[in-house]
Order: C-alpha cells, then sequence, then structure tokens
C-alpha cells in the first residue's frame, strides 16, 4: 500500500526521485514530490504551473541559511520580516519574527503550507512567522508562483510556499553549524533527527536549537550617521534639552486644566552639556519661531540583530492500518525568544499632564535640581531684571520644552543602557487523519484530515506614564513613596536635567555637567513606566477531505483525472492584557481612574493602548479539479474553488484554467489564468487596536504614535491572475520564461499615517507647514494643545498622534518576467562535472490606483516599481533580482561560487532639509542652497544595488560525515546608503558584511 499514489491534503503525491547526490548511505534520499499547485499528479517545474523546487541538498550547496536568507535570497521576493524591523510600524509587533512577501503584495498574500496542510498565519499584516518552521525536518521547500485561491483558497495571491518534510529518513544524524560575524558573539544551530523505515510504516523526529547573537549598531559604521548627513535617527526632543523660563503660577497637578496665567517667558536655554554627550546643536523650526534644539540620536541604543533563541521539535508516524487504509500522525512544537529588545532610552512625549498632544512638562522651582540648574546656569534669564522678578515668585519654574526623560545619557533603570523590551513566540501543531483507495472500478483515492495550531504571540513593551512623571518632578515619585509631602516619607524628585548622568555609554562620551549627588535613582526611573504586557492567541482548526480518481473518459491524450473534496476551518483570535493601564476599557484617560477626558488617548506619555478582545469565524469551501490530456502534446487542468465565509464578507467562487502544449521535444508552452481572493481575518475586523512609532514627514519626520483599529465594515478582496511561459531543453541547456500579471481589488490596507499626515498638514515638510484644519481627514490627526486645530495657527510640528484605519484600498497592477537559465557543461572538467544557473525576475510595472478614503483622494495614482516607497505602499520594489551560481562537482567534492544581486532604488520623497543654525527664513528643499543655516540633504536618494559573491565547499568524508564551509560576502560589500534609522534598506542589503560558516553533519 505505501508505495501507491494516493492525494494527499493538498496535492497528489507521485514521481519518486533521488534529490541529492552523493554517497548513497548518507545523502541519497529517494522522496515522494508533493506537485504544489494541484490535487492531480504532475511534475514540477516543467508542467503547467510553474514550481520551483528547492532540496535539503540544494539548501547545504547554498551554506545552508536561515528560512530568513533563503526566503529573501528568492528573487520573486519583496520586503519580509526576520532583519532589523524595529523601525517599520508594519513590523514593530513582530520582531524576531519572519515572513514571506511573493510578488512584493505583502505576506498576507502568500499562503505558507506544511505537508501540503495550511499553516497558521499568525498575524493579518504579517501573515505567516516562517521562524517558527522546524528547519531540522525539512526535507525540500517547493514554490508555486502563480494565484491559487481555486486550489488552496483565501490568501494564495502572490503565489504558495511548500515546506515538505523528510519522508523516507532513515537512521540517526545530528549536525552543528558556527557562523562568525565581525562584531557578535557568533550563531550557532544544533540539531538530530531519527527516522525510521519499516514494512508497514515508518516514524521521524526532529530537534533544533538556533541562536542569534545581538549586533548593536556601532558595530557597523554605516548604521550611525551624524545628524546632518541623515537626521533619520535624531530627535529634537532630547536630554539634554531646552527649556523656558516662566513667570506664571506653578501649573496645577492633573487632572486639572491648563492654567490660563501659564506665564511669561522670561528666558531660555539649551543644556551646555548638548555636544559634549554626542548631541547635535542645532535648530528647530517652530513657526516663525527658531528654537536651539539638542538633537539626540537613538540609534546607538538599538540593535542591528538582537539576541534571539529558537527551539524546534517535529515528529510524525505513518503507518497502515490495512493494506488499503494509512494513518499519519504529525506533531511540531516551536518557539522563538527575543528577550532584549534595545529601545531609546524613554519615548518622547507626545501626550502630557493637560491633554493629548500637551507635550510640555513643567518642573517648579521648588524642585531642588531646578535650584541647582538655574543657580548653574543664569544665563537662562535674559536681563538682571528677569531674573530678580523670577526670584521673587518661588512657585514658578521651568517648563520642559524640547525635552525627554532620558535620552542621551541612558536609563538608569536598565543600567544607563536603552530600555529594553521582550517578544516570545510558540506554537503548537498536530495533524492527523487517514488515506486509503476504495476498491472500486479504476480506484478512487481519499485523504480524510485534521490539523489544529495553536499560536501564541506575547510581548512586552514599556512607557512613562504621564501622572507619574508629572508627580516625580514635583517631588512625589518613587515606589515607597506615602503621603503628599514632596521630597518626604520616602519620595523622591525627579531630576530632568543632564546632570543626573555621567555621559552617554553609547558613545563613550563624558558629561562634563554630571553631578553625583544629582542622579537618578534606579527604582524612580523604574517606577516611571508601566510594563504594556500584551499576549495574543491565534487557534486553527482545519478539517479537509479529498478524492482523487479516474473518469474513464478517454480523450485523444489519455485518460481524463479528476479530484474534488471540501474544506472546514475555523480560527479564533484571543486578546489578553497583563496591565490594567494598557486597557483603554480600563484606563482610557492619563489619570488612572479617570474616564472623562474628552479624547481618550490613554495614560502613555507615548504609547496608545489595546483592549481585549475574541473573536472568531468559520469558513466552508467545495472544490474540484479536472485534468484533461486533449492531446498527446497538449493538456488542460479546470479547477474550481467555493468558500462561504458568512456575515457581510459573503461567498467566494474562483476558477482557474491552466494548459500545457510540448509544441516540439525542446519546446512548450505553458499559462494560466484565474481568479484569486482573500478574505478579512477576525483581527481585521476586531475592535482591538496597537500603536506603533512612525517617522511622520510632515511633523519634521519626528516620530509619532500611530494607531491602528480593526474595521468591522472591512470586505474581501479579489485578484485575477494570469501567465504564459516558454519551456526550452536543449538536454544541456534548459531555459524557462514566464510572464505573470495580477489585478487585485479592494485591497484590504491600512492608510498608512504619512499619507493621512502629508495630506493634513501640508507635507512633507520640516514641521514649519501651516495645517489645513478644514481637511476632510482631520479626524485622524490628533494635535497637541488638547488636540486643538486652529487655522492659521497650528503646525506640522504639533502632531501628536495619527489614525491609521484598514480599509478597503485602491486597485493595484502588477506583472513581471521570471526566467531561469540551466547549462551543464557536456565533458568532464578535471574528472567532475561543471554547471551554470541563473534565475531573473525583472518586474515590469506595480501601479497603485488613486487612494480614496471617505470620497477624499488621499494620494493620486503611482508606480512603485524602482522606488523605496518608504511613506506609502508597497515598501521597497527594485525593477530587477537575479541569483547566479556556478557549480563543480566532483566526486565527494563540490563547490559553488554564487551571487545574488538586488537592483536599486529611488527615494521617491526626494531630498531633504536641516537647520543648522538660526536662518533668515524657514528651510525648504527650494531655499537650502541660498540660505544661511539651511543644508540640503540627498543622503540615500539612490539606494544603490548590492551584489554579494558567496562561495560554499561541500565535502563527503569517511563515516558518513559531511563538512560544509562558507564565505559569505566574500568582498564585505556594505548595504547602500538609505535615509531611514539604520541607514540602510533591509528589502535590499544586509548587516552582516563578510562572514564565515562551518557546519558538520554526522550520519548513524
Amino acid at each position: 500500500m505505501r508505495s501507491s499514489k494516493y492525494l494527499s491534503t493538498a496535492s497528489t503525491m507521485a514521481l519518486a526521485l533521488s534529490l541529492a547526490a552523493g554517497q548513497a548511505s548518507a545523502q541519497t534520499e529517494v522522496e515522494e514530490i508533493v506537485v504544489t499547485g494541484s490535487f492531480i499528479a504532475g511534475t514540477p517545474e516543467d508542467a503547467a504551473l510553474p514550481v520551483d523546487v528547492i532540496s535539503s541538498a540544494e539548501l547545504e550547496k547554498q551554506g545552508s541559511p536561515s528560512t530568513t536568507e533563503l526566503i529573501k535570497s528568492l528573487t520573486i521576493s519583496g520586503p519580509v520580516l526576520g532583519d532589523s524591523n524595529q523601525f517599520s510600524t508594519s513590523a514593530q509587533g513582530a520582531i524576531g519574527a519572519g515572513s514571506i512577501n511573493m510578488r512584493g503584495l505583502g505576506p498576507q498574500r502568500t499562503l505558507v503550507l506544511f505537508n501540503g496542510r495550511r499553516f497558521m498565519s499568525t498575524d493579518p499584516l504579517t501573515g505567516v512567522d516562517t521562524n517558527l518552521i522546524p528547519t531540522a525536518a525539512i526535507g525540500r521547500v517547493e514554490l508555486l508562483k502563480d494565484g491559487a485561491a481555486a486550489t488552496y483558497g483565501s490568501d494564495a495571491i502572490g503565489g504558495v510556499i511548500n515546506f515538505i518534510t523528510k519522508k523516507t529518513f532513515s537512521g540517526f544524524e545530528v549536525s552543528g553549524e558556527y557562523r562568525y560575524v565581525d562584531g557578535t558573539d557568533g550563531e550557532y544551530n544544533m540539531s538530530a533527527a531519527w527516522g525510521w523505515q519499516g514494512e508497514r510504516g515508518s516514524a521521524f523526529i526532529a530537534a533544533g536549537y538556533q541562536h542569534r547573537s545581538e549586533l548593536d549598531t556601532l558595530d557597523r559604521d554605516w548604521a550611525y550617521q551624524d545628524y546632518t548627513t541623515n537626521p533619520s535617527g535624531w530627535s529634537f526632543l532630547s536630554n539634554p534639552g531646552f527649556y523656558v523660563a516662566r513667570l506664571g503660577v506653578d501649573l496645577p497637578t492633573i487632572p486639572g486644566t491648563p492654567d490660563p496665567n501659564y506665564g511669561d517667558a522670561v528666558g531660555s536655554i539649551r543644556e551646555a552639556s548638548c555636544g559634549a554627550v554626542g548631541g547635535y546643536q542645532g535648530v528647530y523650526q517652530s513657526g516663525a519661531s527658531q528654537l536651539p534644539a539638542c538633537y539626540y540620536s537613538y540609534v546607538p541604543f538599538a540593535n542591528l540583530i538582537e539576541e534571539t533563541d529558537r527551539y524546534q521539535l517535529y515528529g510524525e508516524l505513518n503507518f497502515d492500518l490495512t493494506d488499503t487504509t494509512e494513518f499519519f500522525l504529525e506533531g511540531m512544537y516551536s518557539k522563538t525568544d527575543v528577550p532584549n529588545i534595545g529601545y531609546s532610552p524613554s519615548y518622547p512625549p507626545t501626550q502630557g499632564p493637560f491633554g493629548p498632544g500637551s507635550t510640555q512638562y513643567f518642573a517648579p522651582k521648588s524642585n531642588p535640581y531646578v535650584q541647582a540648574f538655574l543657580a548653574a546656569n543664569p544665563q537662562v534669564f535674559g536681563s538682571a531684571t528677569a531674573a530678580g522678578a523670577y526670584a521673587a515668585i518661588p512657585t514658578s519654574g521651568l517648563q520642559l520644552t524640547l525635552w525627554r526623560p532620558f535620552a542621551s545619557g541612558g536609563n538608569p533603570a536598565f543600567g544607563y543602557d536603552g530600555q529594553k523590551g521582550e517578544r516570545s513566540y510558540e506554537l503548537f501543531r498536530i495533524a492527523t487523519g487517514l488515506k486509503g483507495e476504495f476498491d472500486v472500478a479504476g480506484g478512487i483515492g481519499w485523504d480524510l484530515a485534521f490539523t489544529y495550531s495553536r499560536n501564541q504571540a506575547y510581548g512586552v513593551t514599556r512607557d512613562i506614564l504621564i501622572n507619574r512623571l508629572d508627580q516625580a518632578l514635583r517631588g512625589l515619585g518613587g515606589p515607597n513613596c506615602t503621603g503628599n509631602t514632596p521630597g518626604a516619607n520616602g519620595c523622591e524628585w525627579l531630576n530632568p536635567f543632564s546632570t543626573a548622568y555621567p555621559g552617554n555609554p553609547m558613545l563613550g562620551a563624558t558629561n562634563p555637567t554630571y553631578d553625583p549627588a544629582q542622579a537618578n535613582s534606579a527604582a524612580l526611573a523604574r517606577w516611571l513606566y508601566d510594563d504594556q504586557i500584551g499576549e495574543t492567541t491565534n487557534e486553527l482548526y482545519v478539517v479537509d477531505l479529498v478524492f482523487n480518481g479516474t473518469t474513464g473518459f478517454e480523450l485523444p491524450g489519455g485518460v481524463v483525472n479528476w479530484a474534488a473534496g471540501a474544506q472546514w476551518r475555523s480560527s479564533e483570535q484571543t486578546r489578553r492584557l497583563g496591565s490594567a493601564f494598557y486597557d483603554r476599557n480600563i484606563t482610557p484617560c492619563p489619570v488612572p481612574g479617570d474616564t472623562s477626558c474628552a479624547i481618550q488617548t490613554g495614560p502613555y506619555m507615548f504609547l496608545g493602548q489595546s483592549q481585549p478582545y475574541y473573536v472568531d469565524e468559520s469558513i466552508y469551501a467545495v472544490f474540484g479539479e479536472m485534468n484533461l490530456p486533449i492531446l498527446d502534446n497538449l493538456n488542460a487542468a479546470l479547477a474550481l474553488r467555493f468558500e462561504d465565509y458568512g456575515g457581510e464578507t459573503g461567498s467566494t467562487t474562483n476558477p482557474k484554467l491552466s494548459m500545457k502544449w510540448d509544441a516540439t521535444d525542446w519546446f512548450s508552452m505553458r499559462g494560466s489564468v484565474g481568479t484569486t481572493f482573500r478574505g478579512p481575518t477576525p483581527t481585521d475586523r476586531a475592535p482591538g487596536g496597537a500603536t506603533g512609532l512612525s517617522g511622520i514627514q510632515a511633523a519634521g519626520n519626528a516620530f509619532k504614535s500611530v494607531d491602528a483599529f480593526g474595521n468591522s465594515a472591512i470586505g474581501p478582496e479579489q485578484a485575477l491572475t494570469y501567465s504564459i511561459g516558454a519551456l526550452f531543453d536543449f538536454g544541456d541547456v534548459r531555459a524557462m520564461f514566464d510572464y505573470w500579471s495580477i489585478k487585485l481589488e479592494d485591497q484590504i490596507v491600512r492608510v498608512p499615517a504619512n499619507v493621512v499626515a502629508n495630506r493634513v498638514a501640508n507635507g512633507p515638510g520640516n514641521g514649519a507647514q501651516l495645517v489645513n484644519c478644514a481637511d476632510p481627514l482631520r479626524y485622524l490627526v490628533t494635535f497637541s494643545n488638547n488636540n486643538a486645530c486652529v487655522q492659521g495657527v497650528t503646525m506640522g510640528s504639533d502632531i501628536s498622534r495619527v489614525r491609521s484605519d484598514l480599509v478597503n484600498g485602491p486597485e493595484l497592477k502588477t506583472s513581471g518576467i521570471d526566467a531561469t537559465l540551466d547549462y551543464s557543461y557536456p565533458g568532464d572538467v578535471f574528472g567532475g562535472r561543471l554547471s551554470l544557473h541563473g534565475t531573473v525576475s525583472y518586474v515590469l510595472e506595480y501601479e497603485q490606483d488613486a487612494f480614496i478614503v471617505n470620497g477624499v483622494t488621499v494620494t493620486p495614482s503611482y508606480e512603485a516599481v524602482g522606488f523605496a516607497n518608504y511613506d506609502r505602499l508597497p515598501g521597497t520594489i527594485p525593477e530587477w533580482r537575479g541569483a547566479f551560481y556556478a557549480e563543480y562537482d566532483n566526486g565527494d567534492h563540490n563547490v559553488r561560487a554564487t551571487i545574488n544581486h538586488i537592483d536599486g532604488v529611488t527615494d521617491n520623497r526626494g531630498p531633504t532639509v536641516v537647520n543648522t543654525g538660526f536662518s533668515a527664513v524657514p528651510c525648504t528643499v527650494a531655499n537650502a542652497a541660498s540660505t544661511t543655516g539651511c543644508q540640503l540633504v540627498t543622503f540615500g536618494q539612490e539606494v544603490d544595488a548590492f551584489t554579494t559573491l558567496d562561495l560554499t565547499y561541500r565535502v563527503f568524508l569517511p563515516w558518513d560525515t559531511t563538512l560544509t564551509a562558507s564565505i559569505l560576502n566574500v568582498t564585505d560589500e556594505d548595504p547602500s546608503a538609505s535615509r531611514i534609522e539604520y541607514s540602510y534598506d533591509p528589502a535590499i542589503g544586509n548587516v552582516y558584511g563578510r562572514n564565515f560558516k562551518i557546519g558538520v553533519r554526522k550520519k548513524f
């Protein structure tokens, strides 16, 4: 029975072939090929559908790349998670996770299968976390580069990737790998696998551990740029800061209202320690005013690579119950831990004691550190008269204007480093079922399977509570504070000045104004923070029933085969919060216990909130497929799938036709046309939201909070896909060319925060441009001064936070060409074989139609190919990508040289400008060259192509041992400059530089 070909849950198992050459006992595995993209038996690569197959032996020849590296090396890939992604708004909640993004359509539009069955998507935006795939168990990866909703249902718009385990593994094998990366403690992987093959069954178990060491930004000289070169990673809200002395009475403590007698300004000062601790002494443009600012870079406190540990365990059992019925069971457990994510020592204040956007806190003169600061800095007053008047009003103090609690000096609560966050992802998956054959004329194969998956994503992000910061500035801070007497009964004063820290620990800079007696305690600093603890649990239940057989009806080319079946899947998502402050239902206002605030932005100085929820959905589907051998050299396949989502989403029917014509022995043509579909997930419709951070161009690229919420009215998206290809086979030379096209309508997408802000605040700009308070999208923007927007007064710099709504967005059209060429030298080369391979993907178009929200045209249509698209959909889209290798194989020895190339892009935002001095007029791109104090920034305007050379040597040693050694990025290429926080684009380059790998595999 085990030699029979039966339909798997996702496709037919057929065609046994060898996947690896070499010593048979150690390297050769004969496996059944799962033909991804069809329920009916066929062969990959040269079939009607474009399918690429990557074997485990092929991965070894590539130097055993990680899952992220493998996916990034695919020429059909768009931007993915897995590298540094902290500053990407769409990825901040997924640090440590991975994704796949075929055709650049977004990870949620690539379907991921595991052994032909749907793998759980953990997030509607980031899709499947590919880093949870148990790499030690994978024997092959198949890529279907075509839409496949007619076969698999929702999500398969850009294509399908199918991870397939080692089905015929026998024996025991251990392996280890070490990777030397300059600036880190290295990366290492360990795995073990055991397999057994019997007459009536088989078993397989694999376990793996992977460790990735931290890589600091300062370990790459291109990652940390000065302010005038790349201002993206710099903030004017700093410590050292800029302060304004006020004559008015002391501001009331929250929950009071702003005092109309806020007081006249009698002087201001930028702390003199700015330059000594690594700050840039520049100018902040605020309307007609120009303020001396100390720009601070938070980049040194972040990491290019976060310390990560992954644990993976997989097992499967196959057993013949009878001669015609087989039982199978698969189990998987995976976990990823990211324990110490590096963040800025504190976030900038975008909300304060007096409402949303009231970013200015007040330190009263009664604060002893204020008294010491004024005594040491009498120049804060404009004149002796003003100084005397100030001294006569003991309740006045300093307005903390361009300031944040902790910055250049680090955070004492975290050992004078940046603040730390955590992420953890855990997956449990089990699949079981029966498959067999009915003993009827012609035979009917059947497959019944049940799959259950459970994923938990746990995260901790920290932010300062508004009321605690205000209390600490007034002497009522600290975990042991009792009573209402400032500075007594365990109550502490917060020192808001740079006199509190010894220097910049990242840059090794010494602070000349530091006074140990004025340092803030670690306990006080930690007390200011609340831990935003969130846990999201996703559960997926899937039941598949598939039949296949022959019709008995013959066409000139052969018998017509068929497949048909049904699927039920149900998903549930639960969101739990570990903090009452984090829950907007409990603490909607700045003061815990208060629910009366008009604008409910929560108690945090910068971050927003979430809320607990539970959502679920059930989907029913039926599908069918026929293989029509019209002629001996002409074959067609028809597929049709119906899915019912219920509710407002409704149902969808997706047909697909694919054909292949073998014109000659050496030339064939293939093509397909069909529709695809993606329905909104329960999370898309959930009431809970999440808050990320993004540099807002209209606010001078200052980081602001971006709030994302679900949309109960969101509808489905649909796409029309088609492709046509040509295949050539001359024996030693094989070539494949495929043209593909995708037209996506009603795409489920968030309105980019920068698009909204630029529309309302007339951006991009340096923050000095005036806001259009009457703009119909103004409701999506929260401004300072309690969300007041005054026409002719409010500026882009007054933006406090932006709401990014989920909508059915504009139509998208993309098309391109994939080309593959293989050449095998016909003769021996020094007793061995020489072969050449090249793969190229060229994007012809990626056109976004006009983006219309509530009848308002937010952005006109644009072409995304060749542009970075940092401020708009869909992210970086290079025009072409290529992978080329030359391989020499001589018995036990194999050497491969690989060139990977990713084309460069243009930053569509254009250049920007910085104010380096007090300019006569506000700085703009147009006047930068002619205005003293203005400087044009063109850094990263052209993000150059990234090309690397990798060398890998593999040798089969005695005792069933394999040794692999690699030099990756042989020429030590740095990624090209890009005007984003890390000064490089993760979609084009990588942070490793030249690095080395060595791996050993031993089979017993």
